[in-house]
């Protein structure tokens, strides 16, 4: 049996939600569909689909099949394109990025790689959801430590330091903690992640749980609070850069230098990248090499 066109009807059928819109996209009737679907399925000996109140649902069967064959269509797809040997880059990038790095580092760069590259469109995700980028169809995605995920590739970009931070108004209040071990004496202002608030790590390798009335899952609220007198934050250093400029926040110790958390760019593994993914990685791997950065060296490290 020839799997192609029954494959095609199945996929076409799953992203238009039923039988009737994949025949009109497709110019035919909804039965050529749906007798396609059910070679596929008689074929394989399960079912894929069922009529749901909203539309065909996918049997778990059905759901694994779908995201496999849609990413292999994907590689063919970019087989064609890499083998075309388009020198242009052009189409859709779809990127992944955690909030705050997304914010303060990618999307302040989008413009001139659009400039770059007028051809080419972005989208960016920003959330601090771990996106599962082959189901949900991401071509890249912006990670914040390391990658265990083998599934993926990935481009170290460079690393994403944290400074211990405070307002004017807050030391003067509190006095300033002249050493990490200070900090147990002051308010802290903690990462909340479910529901345990990450602990703070010195350069010394000793850690504190951070206690204080305030908690945020998100560095912007966390930012806020700091901003607003509550206490002490530990925060990226893109998140602050313009607050400590403009002297509404307080570096603490002196910036003392920590190695901080690898930055990266993950993209599926075994498949040819399109020259839109390929030119988009390089851009932001150079455009690092200069806002990132480097790890520091082990002198440097107290």
């Amino acid at each position: 049996m020839d799997l192609w066109p029954s494959l095609q009807a199945f996929l076409q059928s799953v992203r238009a939600s039923s039988f009737s819109a994949a025949a009109r996209e497709a110019g035919t009737t909804p039965s050529a569909f749906s007798k396609q679907v059910a070679k596929l399925e008689a074929h394989l000996g399960v079912r894929l689909v069922v009529r749901g109140a909203k539309g065909l649902e996918l049997t778990p069967e059905g759901q694994e099949l779908f995201q496999r064959v849609d990413r292999a269509f994907e590689d063919v797809a970019d087989a064609c394109t890499y083998a075309s040997r388009a020198t242009v880059p052009r189409g859709l990038v779809r990127v992944s990025a955690p909030m705050d790095l997304g914010r303060d580092w990618l999307v302040p760069r989008v413009a001139r790689f659009s400039r770059a590259y007028p051809q080419v469109e972005v989208e960016v995700s920003l959330s601090d959801r771990f996106v599962d980028l082959l189901a949900e169809r991401f071509d890249t995605a912006l990670r914040v430590g390391a990658s265990d995920d083998g599934r993926l590739m990935r481009r170290a970009l460079g690393r994403m330091r944290r400074s211990f931070c405070a307002s004017p108004a807050y030391l003067r209040a509190h006095g300033t903690p002249r050493r990490h071990a200070d900090l147990a004496d002051h308010v802290n202002l903690a990462y909340l992640r479910g529901s345990q608030r990450d602990p703070w790590e010195f350069p010394s390798g000793r850690t504190l749980p951070p206690r204080g009335p305030f908690a945020c899952d998100n560095n912007a609220g966390i930012r806020q609070g700091a901003l607003d007198g509550l206490g002490v934050a530990w925060l990226p250093e893109l998140t602050i850069a313009e607050d400590v400029r403009r002297g509404a926040l307080k570096v603490l110790f002196g910036g003392q230098p920590e190695e901080g958390l690898p930055v990266s760019l993950v993209f599926p593994q075994g498949r040819l990248l399109a020259p839109r993914v390929r030119a988009f990685l390089d851009f932001f791997a150079q455009e690092a090499r200069t806002s990132l950065n480097p790890a520091p060296t082990p002198s440097a490290r107290r």
